[in-house]
């Protein structure tokens, strides 16, 4: 059986500083909180690579309030460093997209995030690597719930798609199921995407064959 938890956790590089966390506190301490994220308990469906493959092992038959302390290698992290990831790009491309290149300062480049690690004789060194490939990590992590029923399984999906089941009206008939989306989420601008996303999860990990979504629209006065 597949287990749906939520999980609270503080991800460090081994022998550096804090990277992650769910802890709002915890991210303000660090100094790496960033007020359009909303921190709380993340859910996981264990063993489906949600969170990276060090952990996800880690998560294997843990229970509610069990905590672990887990050091992950870059081989089941992020990676290692791939040096054929790593480009010169002449400082012009930059200049001719009025971008002043900054040491460290994070882009997109055909579709793809990079990160500038030098800019030096009319060349800019970019680095598509993610950030934390070849570095060890450490997870701090406690389980802080698990689904019981297909009811709660469903809210931690629609937490997983949507970042919130506030507010959803949730109906099960058979294997049909109707969601009620609040206001504030189907007027989202990617509402489509999330649908779909909660959509392929929900075939995928609960006995349904069939998604509704339903919206009120009300003229205002």
């Amino acid at each position: 059986m597949i287990d749906f938890i939520k999980i609270s956790y503080v991800a460090k590089v081994k022998d550096g500083g804090v990277f992650d966390t769910t802890g709002e506190d915890i991210a303000k301490k660090e100094g790496i909180y960033d007020e359009k994220r909303t921190y709380k308990f993340s859910p996981v469906v264990v063993g489906e690579g949600h969170v990276i493959q060090g952990l996800d092992k880690a998560l294997e038959g843990m229970k509610v309030g069990e905590k672990k302390t887990v050091e992950i290698p870059p081989e089941k992290g992020y990676g290692k460093r791939n040096p054929d990831l790593i480009r010169l790009v002449p400082i012009r491309k930059f200049k001719d997209q009025k971008i002043t290149p900054i040491p460290g300062m994070p882009l997109e480049i055909d579709g793809k995030i990079a990160r500038i690690q030098t800019v030096a004789g009319g060349r800019v060194r970019v680095d598509f690597n993610p950030e934390l490939a070849g570095k060890t990590l450490v997870f701090d992590v406690k389980v802080e719930e698990k689904a019981k029923t297909k009811g709660d399984k469903t809210k931690f999906l629609l937490e997983r798609s949507f970042n919130n089941s506030d507010n959803f009206g949730i109906k099960e008939v058979g294997k049909s199921l109707t969601i009620t989306m609040p206001e504030n989420v189907y007027k989202d601008r990617n509402v489509l995407a999330r649908k779909a996303s909660f959509t392929a999860e929900t075939f995928k990990y609960l006995d349904v064959s069939k998604v509704i979504f339903n919206e009120a629209w009300e003229k205002k006065k």
